[in-house]
């Protein structure tokens, strides 16, 4: 539930959106220094999450020249003087790092920042810093939790004590759920958004490969990685969408495209899903599938139904089984084989290399001579595996394999089902069974929206990869998964904005478990704006 806010004028940050916040800057209510000020006390205030790695030391600066600018000739949009985050793998052309968690690309970094934060820039967009993550977008080792990083240590969940975060975009999300940003950017290749920002009572948004640039990220693999959001509200989520979508020089997947003019995906943000078809792929969740998420799923189905859409059940994909049976290694092959040609080609962008890392091989001799990269208590058998396994990817093996991949996630998966059943979007229950992974090798679109809660009852259970992280228990967070076709991101988000209004599931549930006390009116007080 919401903290109480005895001052409208003055948003409460734990549920402050990009438009209340811009239409309080728009009206001079508050600045965006103070805005910036705030988020910088309620991050130190919350270091105990370790969610951000890196502080601007030019954000304050950078919020009085958008502050003067909006006093002088007005605003940009509503992106104006807004604080947001970036995770610690994507590009930003100024003080911040981007090193993915590791001491290896500590101070190596290209001239040229991605051109997606280029967009941002132009947009006025404040970059607060750089949010903690699972070291190297969680690739690294097999037995490492996610969050930790050598840089960062282990970030932690907002909704329960020591509870695990989930995905590698973790700092990200706890950063969104605790009001430490307005918006913070993640990075997904398979569950990095969708993951944290279910186990974080957040809006999780992965969109389409190539609807916006994906330059200046340091890789898993090209052809799946995504930059992605993580907000508190889906409207959040469709005003940054809004300003990164587009075409770029440095993408050529950009050029697919299949409109001329980005639209304000804003303008999706109703609630009459009249018209619209929502399946349901029984045969991808898991047979173990926890009781109480069903139950929240299936209430979810019932709130979309009286929107107006219309529920097609058992709209299965025909080669879930088959998909099942393959293990895990033979399930990333291809996207660790990408790995070792991709982490090649950004390493030959860096304009500053001090510990002459340029290729996968390197990133290894680094990460086991490193003391701090705490080898070899922190494993790194996924790198390894990429390197001695890994095949060529000008190999007719490959282009086999990607075609395999290409089947699954097709004809006999998520665009069977489409088509079979006249789809517009696919929904399913959190993270369960195959559909992201599936959506994730396809580059379709994937959001998701606060579900529910695990009820009191809920026995603790413990992380696998640290026995000494909670995974499950009482009042953490799941989520509502929906999935499209490539460039269907407008009905995923109306999809996920009707569910998210008419549920309110966020607004009327627990709070995280320790809220920072610091808010823009104290801010305000101590500046003597009020």
């Amino acid at each position: 539930m919401s903290i109480k806010n005895r001052d409208p004028d003055v948003p409460l940050l734990l549920d402050a959106t990009i438009r209340g916040l811009s239409e309080g800057l728009e009206a001079r209510r508050f600045t965006s220094v103070e805005l910036v000020k705030v988020y910088l006390s309620r991050i130190e205030e919350a270091s105990e999450f370790r969610a951000v790695l890196q502080i601007n030391p030019e954000a304050a600066d950078i919020a009085q020249s958008l502050d003067e600018e909006r006093a002088r000739s007005g605003s940009r949009g509503p992106l104006h003087g807004i604080p947001v985050l970036v995770k610690d793998n994507i590009v930003t052309n100024d003080r911040l790092h981007a090193s993915a968690g590791s001491y290896a690309l500590l101070d190596a970094k290209p001239s040229v920042e991605s051109s997606l934060i280029k967009r941002l820039r132009e947009a006025g967009v404040i970059f607060l810093g750089k949010s903690n993550l699972s070291e190297w977008a969680n690739f690294r080792g097999l037995s490492i939790s996610s969050g930790w990083s050598p840089r960062g240590g282990q970030t932690l969940g907002a909704y329960y004590p020591n509870s695990n975060p989930d995905g590698s975009s973790s700092g990200s999300a706890v950063a969104a759920a605790l009001g430490l940003c307005a918006a913070a950017l993640g990075t997904e290749t398979f569950g990095s958004i969708i993951d944290p920002a279910g186990m974080n009572n957040v809006v999780g948004y992965k969109p389409t490969r190539g609807l916006i640039a994906n330059d200046g990220v340091i890789p898993i693999s090209n052809r799946q990685d995504v930059i992605g959001t993580l907000t508190r509200t889906v409207e959040d989520a469709a005003y940054m969408l809004s300003n990164i979508a587009g075409r770029s020089d440095l993408d050529p997947r950009t050029w697919n495209i299949p409109f001329q003019e980005i639209p304000d995906f804003t303008d999706f943000c109703n609630t009459n899903l009249t018209g619209m078809r929502i399946g349901v792929p029984r045969n991808a969740f898991p047979s173990d599938a926890p009781a109480p998420i069903l139950a929240s799923f299936n209430r979810a189905l019932e709130t979309l139904q009286s929107a107006g859409a219309t529920v097609v059940e058992n709209a299965n994909f025909t080669a879930a089984d088959e998909f099942r049976k393959l293990n895990q290694q033979v399930k990333g092959i291809v996207r660790s084989s990408e790995f070792k040609r991709d982490i090649v080609k950004y390493l030959e962008t860096l304009a500053t290399n001090p510990n002459e890392i340029h290729s996968a091989e390197d990133i290894i001799n680094f990460t086991k001579t490193c003391p701090d990269e705490e080898y070899p208590e922190k494993d790194i058998r996924n790198f390894l595996w990429a390197q001695e396994e890994g095949i060529n990817v000008e190999s007719d093996k490959y282009k086999e394999m990607v075609e395999r991949e290409l089947y699954f996630g097709g004809e006999g998966g998520i665009l069977g089902a489409i088509y079979e059943h006249k789809l517009d979007v696919i929904v399913v229950p959190s993270t369960l069974g195959i559909t992201n992974d599936l959506a994730a090798k396809m580059g379709f679109p994937v959001v998701s929206v606060p579900l529910g809660f695990w009820p009191k009852e809920t026995p603790i259970q413990y992380d696998t990869r640290d026995p000494g992280l909670i995974k499950i228990a009482p009042g953490i967070p799941y989520c509502l998964t929906i999935v499209g076709n490539a460039f269907t991101d407008a009905k995923i988000l109306q999809v996920a904005y009707t569910f998210e209004q008419l549920a309110a599931v966020r607004a009327n549930g627990p709070l995280p478990f320790k809220v920072p006390k610091t808010e823009l009116k104290d801010n305000m007080k101590d500046t003597g704006q009020i």
